[in-house]
Order: C-alpha cells, then structure tokens, then sequence
C-alpha cells in the first residue's frame, strides 16, 4: 500500500488552510476545471465511504497535491517581480517534496532491485514506471521516441551506463534516464494535452535529479549512520537494557543491543531513527528473533514477545519495573501508530515556509 497525504499534510505543503483545501476539491468535483481533472484512485482516496461525496475527508496522492497546486497558480503571471521569486521558491521545494516521497518509496519497496554506480542510481522499469507515473505503453512509446530522436539532427542518444543500464536483458534507468523520459513525455506525448499529468511530468523533469542524489547520499552514508544511531540510543539509556533494567558496568560487562523495532531489512527508512533502536540485552535480542523467525518485524511483534512468552522480564509488583514496562509499551505503541501500514519517514516530511 503506497503511503498517501492526508488532507491535512497536503494543505501544509500548498501553503493553505483545509477549508481553502475541500473548496479547490469541490471545484474540481463540479467539472469546473476544464481540462484539469482529480482522478479518485489516482489523484486522491477517500477516507470513508461513508457519507456525501462532498463532505467525505480524503488523502491525496503527490501526483494528486501537484495537480491542485499547478491550478492555484495557472493565474499568478499577474504578480510582482519579487512574489514571482517567492511563488517559483515555492514551487521547486513542493515538487522535491512530493517527487521525493514517492522516490523513497520505490528505494525502500525495491532496496534489492537497484543498483548504485558512482554519483548514479539505476532503478527497475517497475520503479521507472511508478516514479512517472505512466503505464507500460507510455513507457514504451518513450522509450522508442528517445531511440529515434538519438540522431545526429536530435538530443544526445541515450548513453548505457549513464541514462541506462541492461541487467539480465532488463533495462534499470538512472535519474539522468527517468529526467529525459520525463521531459519527453511533457514535449512529445499526449500527456501534454491533460493538464494533471503535465504537472507531474513538470515535477518529475524539474527535481528527480535532485531526489535521487540525496537518497544515493543516505544509502552510502546508512551503515555508519545506523552505527552512530545504535551508540548514541545506548548512551541515552545509561548503558542500561530497556526491558529489565539492567546495567552495563566496568563490574558487568553486560552485552547490550541495538534492536530495530521496524526491522531495518523492510524499513531502512528508519535504520537510524532512535525511536526505532529498543536497546535490550543481548540474550533477549536473540531470543526474540529465535520466537519471531524470519520476516519483517514491528514494535507490536516485541510487545507481543513479551506478553505471550517472556512475562519473566517484567515485575509487576516492583514500582520501577513497572514503570520501565509501561513506558516502554506507550513509547512501541505510539512508534508503531505512527509509521505502519507503510507510512514512510521522510526527510523534510512537510515542508515549511
């Protein structure tokens, strides 16, 4: 399930308040836009279904909030010079948000499928496809319109190991790649007739570069990063385990963990997060993943551990026992609130102005 902005999140990133927010949708919703459309299932889902279209809350895809944003601002060629600047600021920190998150989410749904060379990262077509978002014969019809145009009368021809790569016959584009397919489609395909997709194809060309950059920065800088992470969450906790209480000391030379609540195989988005490192004696962190097995893991997996098997780790009657344990589920509980069913960690998640 792919990770949508609520209504709240998407009013933040277009700088207006909900209310302003569902009178736009309504606008949308009458067939007053014209050729700007608010696809449900592709722009925008409904919370519940429950109620009058209208008036029901909905969550909107980055596709969807570029849509919205690129028909507020069809008519501000009437401002000044320097709210132009301010407006064009805007925009270019939007569209890397929102083409952001939906890169994050192919790197973290695809980590095994991409492959990094140098200062380029080459994804799979499945990827290629979503980030676009496009079907398999706009990628095609792509495809083959940046083959003929690699003439010596047309742009550069697609260059192997720099827009593409081949692997086992299949072809992984990098962002150089996904950035000229995206211009392409914007210029040449019948994307240019429909306004929504256009805005995408606008956001995609403009900053994909720039997204792909920063995530190949975080997957070379993880393994230290995660590292730096498990010893400052030791540090925190006195070099003490989180489930019994005991301490590591120059007499007890007790082997502590960093435990990844959210497993950090499924979500290296929060590999480095300290609210996602539980830190737990050795023995325990062992004797979870012997009771869990393979497979990804969440908070809830650890407080169910502790509940059906290990209930020996908590004393109920002793008052700091007891407290130790009920922070504890509070801190899992809320952790596991806040980032399941695939709702990603972003950097820069909600940009402000």
């Amino acid at each position: 399930m792919k990770d949508l902005l609520t209504d709240k999140e998407t009013a933040t990133i277009l700088g207006i308040s909900r209310p302003s927010l569902y009178k736009i949708v309504r606008t949308f919703d009458s067939g007053l836009t014209g050729r700007w459309k608010l696809k449900e299932g592709k722009h925008f889902e409904f919370v519940t279904r429950n109620g009058r279209r209208s008036r029901r809350a909905r969550r909107f895809t980055e596709a969807g909030v570029e849509v919205i944003a690129a028909y507020i601002e069809k008519d501000k060629n009437g401002f000044l010079d320097f709210i132009k600047e301010l407006l064009t600021r805007r925009r270019i920190k939007r569209k890397k948000t929102l083409v952001s998150r939906r890169i994050t989410q192919e790197f973290v749904e695809s980590a095994e499928d991409f492959i990094i060379k140098n200062e380029l990262a080459f994804v799979p077509k499945k990827s290629t496809i979503y980030i676009l978002q496009t079907n398999g014969t706009g990628y095609k019809n792509t495809l083959d319109r940046l083959r003929k145009e690699g003439s010596a009368e047309g742009p550069e021809a697609l260059e192997i190991d720099k827009h593409f790569v081949l692997l086992e016959e299949e072809r992984l584009w990098s962002q150089k790649g996904i950035a000229r397919m995206a211009i392409n489609m914007r210029e040449k395909s019948s994307v240019k007739k429909k306004k929504a997709r256009t805005a995408w194809m606008d956001a995609v060309g403009l900053v994909v570069e720039d997204c792909f950059k920063r995530e190949i920065k975080r997957l070379k800088a993880a393994p230290k990063n995660i590292d730096k992470a498990i010893s400052a969450a030791k540090r925190a906790t006195g070099e003490t385990c989180e489930v019994t209480g005991r301490k590591r000391t120059q007499g007890n030379r007790l082997k502590l963990d960093g435990h990844h609540l959210f497993d950090r195989n499924t979500r290296p988005d929060l590999a480095d997060l300290h609210e996602n490192i539980l830190v737990v004696e050795g023995n325990v962190h062992s004797d979870f993943h012997s009771w869990k097995g393979a497979g990804k893991c969440e908070p809830k997996d650890f407080l169910e551990y502790l509940d059906t098997c290990r209930l020996d780790l908590v004393d109920l009657d002793d008052s700091a026992s007891a407290r130790r344990y009920n922070k504890l589920v509070v801190r899992l509980e809320n952790l596991q609130k806040n980032f399941e069913d695939n709702h990603l960690r972003y950097q820069g998640d909600l940009i402000r102005y």
